[in-house]
């Protein structure tokens, strides 16, 4: 009978060692193959399913994705558990080796072995009698302490970091405001640089041939009107004359060489 609950006793540490709620990662050789041998075979006849994790959503349908794509409200949210759980490689942990013998169990009569099964009160104050029990309390309740220890780390620093965030977001700001004003200097340039129209700029020299023409016919109103030095007269009404002729060249030159060579 002392066999038969060791065997027993020794399955229920077998499990406690497979399904801690804090070990993520099963790493000893032994444990995988009984573990893969589980999943294959099942208990009781019945397969053993692990629940599909399921994506964090904002309650809209939404994955937790989408805050990259301009969602303002949730800029500030921590990530999704589950997708930091699945990019985060499980902890390596060291688990203790499983006993071969309890000796807890020595000397129990088969009556006490049945009661101790059918009462979990009692088997279970067994379980946490044992020392493999004791080893695998302590050793989660130093990654307890550990994980403590992080996440008071990450406390300290989050001020910091949130005075980071503000400074590069700062600095996106201000390099959109200097892209802007660099687009509308380049259309500026590209403007400036790009070869003149060649209508638009006969327009223009007609327009400032006529221009130049009127101001020579004032010119010479004005004289005969009020009078004055002939030299004088002579030399404005050529200069502005002759204004008027390059002008009426440079259409010519335009108009037949279809260049802008003037």
């Amino acid at each position: 009978p002392g066999i038969l609950l060791g065997d027993a006793v020794h399955a229920v540490v077998k499990h406690l060692q497979l399904n801690p709620p804090q070990v993520l990662e099963i790493t000893d050789k032994g444990l995988q193959s009984i573990q893969t041998k589980q999943q294959q075979n099942g208990v009781n006849g019945n397969r053993i399913k692990t629940p599909p994790r399921t994506p964090f959503t904002n309650g809209t349908g939404s994955m937790s994705a989408n805050r990259s794509r301009g969602g303002s409200s949730h800029d500030d949210a921590p990530p999704s558990y589950n997708v930091v759980a699945e990019s985060t490689p499980a902890p390596q942990v060291t688990m203790p080796p499983i006993p071969d013998k309890y000796p807890q169990l020595e000397g129990l009569s088969r009556a006490e072995l049945d009661n101790l099964l059918e009462d979990e009160l009692e088997f279970m104050s067994l379980v946490h009698k044992l020392d493999v029990y004791d080893e695998i309390f302590c050793l989660g309740s130093s990654r307890l302490n550990e994980n403590v220890r992080l996440a008071k780390e990450n406390l300290e620093r989050e001020t910091k970091l949130k005075e980071l965030r503000g400074e590069v977001k700062s600095l996106h700001r201000t390099l959109q405001s200097k892209m802007e004003t660099f687009t509308q200097l380049e259309e500026r340039q590209n403007a400036i640089c790009a070869p003149p129209d060649k209508e638009l700029t006969l327009r223009k020299l007609n327009k400032a041939k006529k221009e130049a023409f009127e101001e020579s016919e004032n010119l010479a109103e004005t004289w005969v009107e009020d009078g004055g030095s002939i030299d004088d007269f002579c030399k404005e009404f050529l200069a502005k004359r002759k204004v008027h002729h390059v002008r009426a060249a440079k259409m010519e030159i335009l108009k037949n060489s279809g260049g802008y060579g003037i």
